[in-house]
């Protein structure tokens, strides 16, 4: 049996005849021909037949190798981490990584928004709208802000949301411009996305995005032409559907787009149609998709309740759609994937994260604009300094530890999920499942969906037509 060829992390030196045991975070999906395996700090994904996976069941369990091809095997596992020295506690590395992303200085990660006002109206949009858009003076503060925030040499993430960002895109432009320059001084690399409806993605929209140095675009759809334009419709009831993707057409060349299909249980069943229609008008190849679960997140959606999928019934929908995605032949964005080796599930329990809102309000969670008064960690100085007026709220999201919950602490995603979302959990009466990666709940699932399509070009070519374990890594 020829050793599998598996994505390795950084090499790690293991001595030979050192002690070893498998990994916690080992996960093998058996079906009638064939054995998937994935370990989830690696992300290395192996394919067996069930002979092989006899093989790998006794080196794992610490039998030695009974020949040259089994040790190559065994120094296979090694290498994919499948197969750990004795002496590694791997939560407590897990919890150590955590603790040094999330205390230091390694970057300035901000969620604004220019605006909190929208053209659309959404009946599960749970922000509470106002019409302010950010002031001049307000930005000024902001732009002190970035500049006293940015650690020397470290890059600047920001990502524009609202509201709709395309009612206020002089406020985009003008902010970008300070933030690069900023960046300029301290020698910091500068990253921009920006989420919208996608309504006004028309030439003097790019026009800003070009010159606020935006390189990726996130557009909303909520399905078919008929479903999207029952909800996504402006205030006067007025279609959307092809204007959005009229624009979207307009724009994919130039700019990454992404296509969030939001889920729920009005329309998870009429999707196909969408897809039909994204094909048609040749973005199959140009954009990527991936899916939202619509949920309930605040008094303001609670309307919306009945409509929502529970973790679990979504994690099921998430996965089904996710192979039919692929089986059409359209790019998966890396949302739907397991994640590289997570330091936090969302910025928000980080130090260096703020979410801005247009009054520059500075909260953790983009869930709670329009409830900055009752939600928020406090508000930008007239220096630019952080000025803190509810340091309970801050304590709560910089205070939040997975490594305390042993439902967290047992859970083999967790390495690529670090407990959850914390704003779910917290608004839930502390209900972890409510904020659970989705992954959790179709683990099976989604590793067989991703190993057959990376592997599905690759196994003779792998094997050599021996009938070796064929390899592929998830690439997220």
């Amino acid at each position: 049996m020829r050793a599998s060829i598996l994505p390795i992390l950084p090499e790690h030196v293991v001595e030979s005849g050192s002690p070893m045991k498998p990994s916690l975070y080992n996960h093998f999906v058996q079906r009638e021909n064939v054995v998937w395996g994935i370990n989830f700090i690696s992300l290395a994904l192996v394919k067996f037949i069930p002979a092989q996976y006899r093989v790998v069941r006794r080196i794992l369990d610490g039998e030695e190798a009974r020949s040259a091809h089994e040790e190559a095997l065994r120094q296979s596992l090694i290498k994919g981490r499948f197969l750990i020295p004795s002496s590694l506690d791997e939560v407590e590395a897990l919890k150590n990584r955590n603790r040094a992303f999330r205390f230091g200085d390694h970057a300035l990660s901000l969620i604004i928004a220019p605006t909190l006002r929208c053209n659309f109206a959404c009946d599960y949009c749970y922000v509470d709208l106002n019409a302010n858009k950010m002031k001049p003076e307000d930005r000024i503060k902001l732009g002190k802000f970035f500049y006293r925030k940015l650690p020397e040499g470290k890059p600047a993430y920001v990502v524009w949301t609202g509201g709709d960002p395309s009612l206020a895109m002089d406020v985009v432009e003008d902010l970008s411009l300070r933030f690069l320059e900023s960046c300029e001084k301290k020698g910091s690399a500068y990253k921009a996305n920006l989420i919208t409806n996608g309504y006004l993605l028309n030439d003097r929209m790019r026009m800003h995005l070009r010159n606020s140095r935006v390189s990726m675009v996130q557009v909303s759809l909520d399905g078919s032409r008929e479903f999207h334009d029952s909800i996504r419709c402006l205030p006067n009831r007025k279609p959307t559907y092809d204007t959005v993707l009229g624009n979207v057409e307009d724009s994919c060349d130039e700019f990454t787009i992404y296509l969030r299909i939001n889920v729920d249980k009005r329309n998870h069943r009429a999707l196909p149609e969408l897809f039909g229609d994204l094909e048609a008008r040749g973005l199959k190849e140009k954009v990527f998709l991936y899916f939202g679960h619509l949920d309930h997140v605040n008094e303001n959606s609670v309307g919306h309740a009945e409509a929502c999928l529970t973790p679990r019934e979504y994690a099921d929908v998430e996965a089904s759609l996710v192979q039919y995605t692929l089986a059409r032949g359209f790019k998966v964005g890396d949302k739907a994937l397991p994640r590289r080796l997570a330091t936090t599930f969302c910025g928000a329990n980080t130090k260096n994260f703020y979410v801005i809102d247009s009054s520059v309000n500075l909260l953790k969670c983009y869930h709670d604009f329009g409830a900055a008064e009752k939600h928020g960690i406090g508000r930008i100085a007239e220096d630019g300094g952080e000025l803190v007026t509810n340091p309970y709220n801050l304590l709560k999201w910089l205070g939040w530890d997975p490594f305390e919950i042993e439902e967290c602490r047992s859970c083999k995603v967790l390495p690529v999920c670090m407990g959850g979302c914390i704003h779910k959990i917290v608004n839930s009466g502390m209900d972890q499942e409510r904020g659970c990666l989705r992954m959790r709940f179709s683990m099976d699932k989604i590793v067989e969906i991703f190993g057959e399509e990376k592997t599905k070009n690759r196994d003779q070519a792998l094997s050599g037509g021996c009938g070796c374990a064929a390899t592929a890594s998830i690439n997220v």
